[in-house]
């Protein structure tokens, strides 16, 4: 202990985490709830927290624990150190298990930071823990292998390469998704609203896999360099079995497309929460009930607006939750502190109906200027209701003056029979006169 604690005050690793710290502090606390997509929901929090330590951190502390593991080849002690009573690998875990002490320290922190502010907007405290479990590991993995390049490697260019080949690799395997790679060397940015929760047993696997691969990588510069003190094979050999094992099951399990490969789907709860006013409702996860003061004030809105329109969706239910038969539409929550304004939004788009078969294809209207029919019925609704649309010029801009100038029983005439008709795939009727 004395000798880590030693390690620990003289190394390179404390002034790397330090800056790491101060730096991932910044960047936690830098962006505002209202634009943000992870602020308020606690798996995507553990998700940010964790890609940050591994993309960044882990690469800057794989590239200190290289020049720390090198230190007796620029000091030109190394003939000292092979034959001291303290083997190689002992060495080297020395040098890994205080680069990755000073790693976890600063990582504790920004964990600290990211789930205060999670805390101050979600009504529920449910930390999703093996997305960080999985990060620790694999900014443990990182760092080993950071650790037996500068042990191995007399050269002082060793310590940034490690650094810049972690941050390549992820940039890489990015632009690759679906590979070997992306399992074994996991950083996961992914957007998970709340029908999703992490997969804890792919992420104790992939931990397993991470930790076991770290503690053996570190043996196999004493292994190269014929140390007097060479490490014993069984705890080797056992260490790689069991990283193999843990390596070749998640290489082995399938993604559920179009599902995540470190995610599940929720069960259905038991009661989901909903606003409701007059014929518009709104149904959101349990998890987000923070939502709902916006969310009432969004549905009154909405169906003040829409008034007595019959044609359109009139019931709402988040991404995930189970919906009935009927005239009820699917509304993505993008994130956990959406606004009145955006919900209300959302809303107005998500309560104009679809065409029942998936493959209808889109019927341009001459009238127009060759836009298709569902352009025109959206801008409509949207000006009856004052929200804003979209203006595709001034020959669609005639077409739509004729539905919205039109006497208001015949306006809503035309819309609900117009709903109908995209409903079941055909062109709206003819507009107005």
């Amino acid at each position: 202990m004395r000798v880590l604690l030693t390690e620990m005050r003289r190394g390179e690793a404390k002034w790397a985490a330090a800056l790491m710290a101060a730096v991932g502090v910044y960047y936690f606390t830098a962006e505002s709830p209202a634009d943000s997509d992870w602020i308020g929901w606690w798996p995507q929090t553990s998700l940010k927290v964790q890609l940050f330590a591994v993309i960044v951190m882990g690469s800057v502390m794989s590239a200190a624990a290289a020049w720390g593991a090198g230190r007796s080849f620029r000091h030109r002690t190394r003939p000292w150190s092979d034959t001291a009573a303290r083997g190689g690998w002992s060495q080297a875990l020395l040098f890994w298990l205080a680069a990755w002490l000073w790693s976890l320290t600063a990582y504790a922190l920004f964990v600290a930071v990211a789930f205060s502010r999670t805390a101050a907007v979600s009504d529920v405290t449910e930390p999703a823990w093996t997305p960080l479990l999985l990060g620790a590991s694999m900014m443990a993995l990182q760092i080993a292998a950071g650790v037996a390049l500068g042990s191995a490697l007399p050269s002082r260019a060793v310590a940034p390469f490690a650094g810049v080949f972690w941050y390549g690799l992820f940039v890489a395997v990015a632009f690759v998704p679906g590979t070997p790679l992306d399992k074994l060397f996991p950083a996961i940015d992914e957007f998970w609203s709340s029908e999703f929760a992490p997969n804890t047993t792919r992420m104790l696997i992939a931990a397993t896999w991470c930790l076991t691969a770290a503690l053996a990588l570190t043996a196999l510069p004493a292994l190269r360099r014929h140390a007097a003190l060479t490490p014993r094979p069984v705890p080797l050999a056992a260490l790689a079995l069991v990283a193999l094992t843990a390596g070749s099951t998640l290489v082995s399990l399938r993604t559920p497309v179009p599902d995540s490969y470190w995610a599940v789907r929720k069960d259905q709860p038991a009661h989901a929460l909903c606003a409701t006013s007059g014929t518009t409702e709104l149904c959101l996860w349990p998890e987000d009930r923070h939502l709902l003061p916006e969310a009432r004030a969004a549905v009154k809105t909405v169906d003040t607006k829409l008034g007595s329109l019959t044609g359109l969706n009139r019931a709402f239910y988040a991404s995930g939750l189970k919906r009935p038969p009927g005239a009820t539409a699917e509304l993505p929550v993008m994130s956990p502190a959406e606004s009145e304004a955006t919900l209300t939004d959302a809303l107005f788009s998500a309560a104009l109906p679809q065409p029942e078969p998936a493959n209808c294809a889109p019927h341009p209207l001459r009238e127009t200027g060759g836009y298709p029919d569902t352009f025109l019925f959206e801008a409509a609704v949207r000006t009856r209701a004052g929200a804003p649309s979209e203006y595709y010029g001034e020959k669609f801009g005639h077409a739509l003056e004729r539905v919205t100038r039109a006497p208001h029983a015949q306006r809503d005439a035309w819309l609900d029979r117009a709903a109908e008709r995209i409903r079941a795939c055909r062109p709206v009727p003819e507009l107005p006169r």
